[in-house]
């Protein structure tokens, strides 16, 4: 029985190394180099040897040849070479089986070598998405000198601050700028200046901009039973301006390379400020609200307030509307355990007195009754 395998499984060694067709005999090979003449070879007259750069071809050989146009065969065909393996005599039958063994040897170390890449592949979006998100938003945010940063707290607070209606003065201004002040006062603020604005809006809500902007709503502060538990939240948002926490957001917003411009004396504030709306949608990040949790009520403590005024409002709120906690504490994930963890740190502080706020918190309320 004949086996006749094609032309692109074997190509001559010389001359000219041109592909040809090989018919595996009952007795031997019948080479049929294109445009050529028939050569034949018996099996007990082949020599068989490794070829190519890893050695993962046969090169096959007749040592009585009868005729010198082909001089020898490489077989590129793995079932090519499982049928010559049948018919070979020894040695070249264990050159061909040692042959096949270290194609399977080197496919495996092909494929080895393509899942470590794969891997080493997936390790490096890794760590480029790490850098991108968490390394480059630090660099970039302590980059920027504390005078730009307040210059594009000051953009972003007017273009926040553009449709909505602003309280100008009276007591809720006054005492919301009471509690910052007090706050500020022992915060290792490292040259920040905090300005404050109180916005008519139900909502229970407070945030910080970067450079010192903090935005209060009259929700908040029509919820809050007393100066203290506005403190608590105040504390909080301070931190994040201390942390540079906002300046961060605004990278991972717009990129690196924006802010470091504009630390820099480049880059375009007002394109930035135009999006202070979509800026303050964004949420911080779980390592940034623990941070802030936690010094947030440091800071409390350091004032002379009671760091558990802050947990006492948000207990509150929750038994009033269970689930309905305000903007910036539901963003947070697994809410409960935030709030345990709140009770947890306030209770390890060490005691002291506290020290009321100078706020005639009745007269706040009453004020903004006249707000509705």
């Amino acid at each position: 029985m004949a086996d006749s395998f094609p032309a692109a499984c074997f190509r001559a060694a010389v001359p000219g190394s041109c592909p040809c067709t090989v018919t595996l005999g009952p007795t031997g090979l019948e080479i049929i180099p294109v445009d050529g003449v028939a050569v034949r070879w018996r099996y007990d007259h082949l020599r068989c040897e490794p070829t190519g750069d890893e050695r993962a071809w046969l090169l096959v050989s007749c040592t009585a040849p009868d005729h010198p146009d082909v001089t020898a065969v490489v077989i590129r065909a793995p079932e090519a070479l499982a049928t010559l393996a049948d018919r070979v005599e020894e040695p070249g039958r264990s050159t061909i089986v040692g042959l096949a063994n270290g194609r399977r040897a080197l496919a495996r170390r092909h494929w080895r070598n393509l899942v470590l890449f794969a891997a080493c592949a997936a390790g490096a979006v890794v760590l480029g998405w790490w850098l991108l998100t968490r390394v480059a938003p630090r660099v970039a945010a302590d980059a920027m000198p504390v005078e730009t940063e307040r210059q594009l707290g000051a953009a972003l607070a007017t273009a926040f601050l553009a449709d909505k209606k602003a309280i100008a003065g009276g007591p809720a201004v006054d005492a919301v700028q009471a509690i910052v002040d007090r706050l500020a006062a022992v915060a290792d603020t490292r040259g920040t200046t905090f300005t404050v604005h109180v916005v008519d809006n139900p909502q229970i809500n407070a945030l910080a901009l970067p450079g010192g902007q903090i935005v209060v709503f009259t929700g908040l502060l029509r919820e809050a039973g007393g100066p203290e538990e506005v403190a608590g939240v105040l504390a909080h948002e301070i931190q994040h301006v201390l942390h540079r926490h906002a300046l961060r957001r605004l990278v991972q917003q717009f990129g690196s390379a924006t802010v470091i411009a504009m630390a820099t004396g480049g880059g375009d504030i007002g394109r930035m400020a135009g999006r202070a709306g979509q800026l303050v949608q964004l949420s911080y990040g779980r390592e940034q609200e623990a941070e802030a949790d936690r010094d947030g009520l440091a800071l409390l403590h350091r004032a002379r307030l009671p760091p558990e005024a802050l947990v006492v409002f948000f207990e509150r709120l929750e038994r009033a509307a269970p689930g309905a906690l305000p903007e910036f504490l539901s963003t947070h994930p697994d809410t409960a355990r935030r709030i345990g963890e709140l009770r947890r740190l306030a209770a390890a502080l060490p005691e002291q007195d506290p020290t009321p706020l100078p706020v005639d918190w009745p007269a706040v309320q009453e004020s903004l009754e006249g707000e509705r």
